[in-house]
């Protein structure tokens, strides 16, 4: 009988097996792609390459009209030039200055302000220069001067119509503050010099600031962040994670999926681990968490490894983000992340193998497609390395539109994979059950269930949607939290809830909760230097003043006090 129970066994977990994994997986056994991230092809179009092959430049849609401005020609020299699209050509047009590896940003006046970049050839040095583009005469105006030179720079607009702008690249770096009107001044000092800092707002007049790297391209081991108002911080997602490294001029709020409207700030954008995984960060506020999606994100595909080299984007209307990557095929990636669900699903998007094409500097487009302008992609193309003294000029559409067709499941035999399962688990309960008719019994049960995956799987499920709720609606902040109440706002039961936070963390509900309470906490005394001990615990959802400073000694080890003495700035 224990022989009959393993053949079975067996057999189910074949079956099982190939009615989850897509065949275009089994074309290679170093596939990284998961059986819940979908692969599908799709479609490319090439548009009339750009008048001037450049790197560095800047992207953006401005008037209906796709935009490129700036960057450096073959041979790492600054073109002074910019190009848009209409009428199926590229229109070139002279800017001011020189602004390769310049910042810019979409001023809700509808210009284009663009500024700083490398002062000579090769990449060296920085400059003052700023000029504004205007969409509708297609013309440049250089108006003003940074208060600080500056390249590989980014910056965001203020509700206020105020520009922050902060990050350098071989300079100090430092934040300062565009009046909307003529006048750069120097607003606050940096916390950590950076390069290509991520800006993101979290209120009407507030926004943090944060970059993996130094101004000299020196990664960081702990990362801090800072805020325009308010103590600078080290969130705990990037004591395992950090920012994914986009070596390219990007406008931060393209990443942005927040509503303004109900004063929700929410971004996202790609992380990394020491072991080379990626995943996908949201901070809203001042909170950073992982986003919950339904498996991994794939590092392999059947042909190759894939190096995932953009920010992340974003489709508001569709609730989609999308990571751009490529490989040494030269096949270029999309993933697509269903964020308007949870957990959310992904699909990978795959090209068939395009030479002579960047992959740097992703733009969605009107229609909801990615286009790849200019640009390298680091691989051998006939004999040549694509790098900086080398870039492209070509103008690559990838459509995400009905043109997708998905891969590996157009063969029948598939409908018979429930069937095959059917006939096994039907075959395996009648044996077994005819066999303890006859007084048999097994001389070893197998203490093994194939439900012990199912129920790992459910209980991570639901740990992310906890996980939400915290950051979300912040329960934790009611002292009076029972696990009862977190079950009814998710709309399951107690002992759930309870064997999640077990099972996934290790832990027990009260010690979960006053996880998040500490944290809160920690965030209050970095933001209001002078507020009392009294209102934090209160405010944190603690129920009295012992509880507060026992717990918050037994999660950092030190009282308030003492932590507060660690910050940089206290």
């Amino acid at each position: 009988m224990k022989t009959i129970n393993l053949l079975y066994i067996r057999l189910l977990q074949v079956s099982i097996l190939l009615a989850s994994t897509p065949l275009w997986a089994s074309a290679s056994t170093d596939s990284d792609v998961s059986a819940t991230c979908r692969l599908e092809k799709i479609s490319t179009e090439r548009l009339p390459d750009l008048n001037i092959p450049r790197s560095g430049h800047n992207v953006c849609y401005v008037n209906g009209e796709l935009t490129i401005i700036g960057g450096h020609t073959s041979g790492f020299i600054p073109t002074p030039t910019a190009e848009y699209y209409k009428d199926g050509k590229w229109h070139l047009l002279q800017t001011v200055y020189n602004h390769d590896g310049g910042f810019s940003v979409i001023l809700k006046s509808g210009k284009v302000l663009i500024g700083g970049g490398f002062e000579k050839h090769l990449g060296i040095g920085q400059t003052f220069v700023v000029e504004t583009y205007d969409p509708i005469y297609h013309t440049f105006d250089g108006f003003g001067c940074l208060e600080q030179k500056r390249v590989s720079a980014r910056a965001i607009e203020l509700d206020s119509g105020q520009v922050i702008i902060s990050g350098n690249w071989y300079a100090d770096d430092a934040i300062e503050k565009y009046d909307g009107k003529e006048t750069f001044t120097h607003f606050k000092n940096v916390s950590q010099q950076r390069t290509l800092p991520y800006i993101f707002r979290t209120s009407k007049d507030n926004a943090l600031l944060f970059s993996g790297m130094d101004t000299h391209g020196q990664p960081y081991d702990t990362i801090v962040v800072d805020q325009l108002h308010g103590k600078s911080f080290r969130p705990s997602l990037f004591e395992t994670w950090k920012p994914l490294f986009h070596d390219m001029p990007f406008n931060c709020d393209n990443c942005f999926i927040g509503d303004e409207t109900r004063n929700l700030y929410t971004y996202l954008f790609p992380i990394i681990d020491q072991d080379g995984q990626v995943a996908i960060a949201q901070v809203q506020d001042t909170i950073f968490s992982v986003l919950p999606t339904t498996s991994p994100i794939p590092m392999k595909s059947q042909w190759s490894t894939i190096k995932y080299n953009s920010p992340i984007i974003v489709n508001r209307k569709t609730h989609h983000a999308y990571l751009v990557g490529i490989d040494n095929t030269f096949r270029h990636y999309i993933l697509s992340i269903d964020y308007g669900q949870e957990p959310a699903p992904m699909t990978l998007y795959y090209t068939d193998p395009i030479e002579n094409a960047g992959g740097d500097l992703p733009v969605l487009t009107e229609d909801g497609n990615i286009l790849l302008t200019g640009g390298k992609n680091g691989n051998v193309s006939n004999g040549k390395v694509s790098n900086n003294f080398r870039p492209f000029g070509t103008a690559l559409l990838l459509r995400l539109d009905k043109n997708a067709t998905t891969q590996g499941t157009s063969f029948s035999w598939l409908w018979f994979i429930p069937v095959i399962l059917l006939v096994l688990l039907v075959g395996y309960l009648a044996m077994r059950s005819s066999y303890k008719k006859k007084g048999g019994t097994d001389s070893k049960e197998d203490t093994s269930h194939p439900e012990d995956k199912s129920l790992s799987a459910a209980n991570e499920l639901l740990m992310q949607r906890i996980c939400l709720l915290m950051e979300e609606q912040k329960p934790f902040l009611n002292c009076e939290l029972k696990v009862s109440d977190v079950a009814t706002m998710l709309a399951t039961n107690s002992r759930y809830i309870s064997e999640s936070i077990k099972a996934t963390r290790g832990t027990t509900f009260v010690h979960f909760i006053n996880t998040y309470r500490v944290t809160y906490a920690q965030q209050l005394l970095r933001q209001q230097h002078d507020i009392k001990m009294t209102e934090v615990y209160i405010k944190s959802g603690f129920a009295n003043e012992t509880s507060f400073f026992r717990t918050f000694k037994a999660h950092t080890g030190m009282t308030p006090k003492e932590w507060l003495q660690t910050l940089p700035d206290y």
